[in-house]
Formats: C-alpha cells, sequence, structure tokens
C-alpha cells in the first residue's frame, strides 16, 4: 500500500488547528454572523421608520453595503484612483489616508472578479481572523490559556468591533500589530520589522511599534553576556528597525510626488477639525463638568477613562515594551480629543490582554462583562447601519 502523500491541508492538520483555536473560530463566526443580523434587521425594520440611512452605497448587495460607511469611502477612492492631486472644494483629500489596505483590496480585486469593496472586506475580515488567532497565541504565552480565550472573546464582542469587518483598517493593522509583538517577543528581529513596516503603511501609528522593538533590543543588549550578540543578530535588529522607517519614508515620497507635500497626510487633518492638544484636557474638562460631554462620546469618554486604568495596570505588571506601545496608541489619539476614541482603543492589543487577564480570574464577572459588551456592540451596531455619529 503506498504511503499517503502529505499536502499543506489535511484533515488532522485541520482538527489541530481547531483545538487549539476552537475559540478563536467559534467567537468569529458568532459575533460576525451576529452583527450581520443586526444589521440586517435594522434596514428591515428601523431603517423605513427613520430619515437615518447610509449616504454611501458601495455594493447592491445590502448584506455587504453596510459594512461601509463614513471613511469607506476615503478608502475605495484610494483602491479605485490612488492619492489625489488637489483637495476637494471643501478642502479635504485622501491624503489622510495610509495605503497599505486600499493598496491589497486593489491587487485582490485585480486578481479575482471582486469589485474593489468586495476585496477589501474581505481583507478586513481575513485580517481580522488572523489578529485573533496571533493575539490568542501572544496572551497565551505571556499569560495563559484562559487569558488568551478570554481576551479572543472581548475583542470579538467590543462596542463598535464591527469595525473590523468594515471596510475600515483596524483589522489590518491588528493584525500586523499582534504580529509585529509576537515576533518581538521571539527575537525574530528582521520579520518583526516587516510585521511593523506593514502597520506603518496602514495607520499613522504603526511606528509606535518602534517603542517594544527598542526595548527588546534593549533587554537583549543588557543579556548579551549571558547569550553574546552576534553580529548576524546585529544586522538582523538593524534592519528590523529600519524597515519601517523606511516603509513610511517610502509613503511620504509618494505623497511628496503627488501633492508636493510629504507631510500632507498631517496637514490635511485640519479639514477634519482636528488638532493636536494636552492629551488629557478633553478627559479633564469632562471630569469637571459632565454636562460637557456630547451624548455622541459618552461611550468614547469611559472607554479612554477604562484605558488610561489599564496602562496603570501594565505599569505594576513591569511590562515596559507593551506600556509603551499601548501609551502612544491612546494618548495621541485623545491629544486629539475624545471623538472615535471607542474605535481608536480597539487596536490597543496589549490593554485588550490585560483585561482578559483580569477578567479570566473573576468568571462571574467575565461573563457579565461579555454579555454587556456583546449587547451594547449591538446597539452601536444597529446605529451604525443607520450611519448615526456615536459609532464612528
Amino acid at each position: 500500500m503506498a504511503p499517503r502523500r502529505e499536502t499543506w491541508f489535511s484533515l488532522d492538520a485541520w482538527r489541530a488547528f481547531h483545538d487549539r483555536h476552537a475559540v478563536v473560530i467559534w467567537s468569529f463566526l458568532a459575533s460576525r454572523l451576529m452583527l450581520l443580523a443586526v444589521g440586517l434587521l435594522t434596514l428591515v425594520n428601523i431603517r423605513p421608520l427613520t430619515n437615518a440611512g447610509n449616504p454611501l452605497s458601495q455594493s447592491a448587495h445590502q448584506a455587504l453595503n453596510i459594512w461601509g460607511a463614513s471613511d469607506s469611502g476615503w478608502y475605495l477612492d484610494l483602491a479605485t484612483n490612488g492619492y489625489q492631486l488637489v483637495p476637494a472644494a471643501n478642502g479635504q483629500a485622501n491624503w489622510a489616508f495610509f495605503p497599505a489596505m486600499p493598496g491589497l483590496a486593489a491587487g485582490l480585486a485585480r486578481l479575482t472578479s471582486l469589485t474593489p469593496f468586495e476585496a477589501m472586506l474581505v481583507v478586513s475580515n481575513l485580517s481580522f481572523l488572523i489578529a485573533l488567532v496571533l493575539l490568542h497565541r501572544l496572551a497565551r504565552q505571556a499569560f495563559d490559556a484562559k487569558t488568551a480565550d478570554v481576551t479572543v472573546v472581548l475583542l470579538c464582542v467590543a462596542p463598535a468591533s464591527y469595525i473590523f469587518s468594515a471596510a475600515y483598517t483596524e483589522a489590518l493593522f491588528l493584525a500586523s500589530l499582534a504580529g509585529a509583538l509576537l515576533l518581538i517577543r521571539d527575537r525574530r528581529w528582521l520579520a518583526a520589522g516587516l510585521a511593523a513596516a506593514l502597520a506603518a503603511l496602514t495607520r499613522n501609528l504603526g511606528l509606535a511599534l518602534l517603542l517594544p522593538y527598542g526595548w527588546a533590543v534593549l533587554e537583549r543588549w543588557r543579556a548579551r553576556d549571558q547569550v553574546p550578540l552576534g553580529r548576524a543578530e546585529g544586522l538582523r535588529i538593524l534592519l528590523g528597525g529600519l524597515a519601517p522607517m523606511a516603509a513610511l519614508a517610502a509613503f511620504l515620497l509618494h505623497l511628496k510626488s503627488r501633492t508636493g507635500d510629504a507631510l500632507a497626510f498631517l496637514h490635511i487633518q485640519k479639514t477634519w477639525g482636528r488638532g493636536l492638544e494636552q492629551p488629557f484636557a478633553a478627559l479633564m474638562q469632562g471630569l469637571a463638568h459632565p454636562s460637557t460631554i456630547p451624548d455622541t462620546e459618552l461611550l468614547s469618554f469611559a472607554i479612554a477613562c477604562l484605558a488610561l486604568g489599564l496602562l496603570i495596570g501594565l505599569a505594576f505588571l513591569r511590562r515596559w515594551g507593551w506600556l509603551l506601545l499601548s501609551a502612544a496608541l491612546v494618548l495621541v489619539p485623545l491629544a486629539t480629543g475624545v471623538t472615535s476614541f471607542s474605535r481608536y482603543a480597539l487596536v490597543a492589543a496589549p490593554l485588550w490582554i490585560l483585561a482578559g487577564h483580569l477578567l479570566s480570574e473573576r468568571p462571574r464577572a467575565a461573563m457579565i462583562t461579555i454579555a454587556s459588551l456583546a449587547m451594547l456592540n449591538g446597539f452601536m451596531m444597529a446605529a451604525w447601519t443607520l450611519a448615526l455619529g456615536i459609532t464612528v
């Protein structure tokens, strides 16, 4: 009897993967299907009764169209036409948006029969699944299996986590960030740098991955007496650190060639009313005068306060590399105000892992938290479907 040929995929391999990642697979599927159901029910039963609705129509299929709103139009424009030469009449331009996600979607659309919008949804959902697998592994290595399971479920039901399935960049950014953190932990310097380069081309805070990278390099340097630091490893460290900077530099040069301004992505922000201020200003104002917090920003305000508390938790655990990264992912968005912070906080992976660790030790609190967040996320999905301002 001839021996069975080994292939890249087999039933045994799938079973092994499923056994390790059952929580990831079923949390992903259940959460995405529930959000889709909420969106469709909202369209059928609530949308006809209101004047609210998504002004963007990216697809003829309603099940797909609900995943494209607000900034999705900018990313679709990038995937279709590239960067504008001049701003629109209102002064806004797609220069504010980074190229990785629309670029991947454009490439996938050319290779398949998908439209660019459909390709963006594929990229987002596949990226989110990959991100969950990587975060599960990272949390298991950093803490334990219970922490990994709770972390994944929390991210799937977190308020505004429907954005991971939409034509937005959060899913791809989270996947590249989680991959970089895993590779940094394993001291795979060059691969970590390439993952950070992808993050730097996905969101403007991708370069913040150099903070945990630099901290890991410092720890490696301190341990050189126990494990000598060879020339080859030193070269990999150097190239890994240069990779995200080179990726960002290439993007800036492209912007320069298109717009005449290498920092056009930054300067165009003022047309959206965004500017930098002291990161705690909005929080202090809200705490001192709660009535001044707009109703649409109450959730973002609460999540910002929780995020600051979790930063303190990382400090107590002495997870310095994670603390540096999380501080950048929290404080830089807060420097522009609390608007949309509930969305920005979704990619602060170390904070979600810490939250998962704290809840994993308190099963009853974990169940109550997960159920409460799932209900809130369902409400926000309905609001997202109706294009209400509380969601983006």
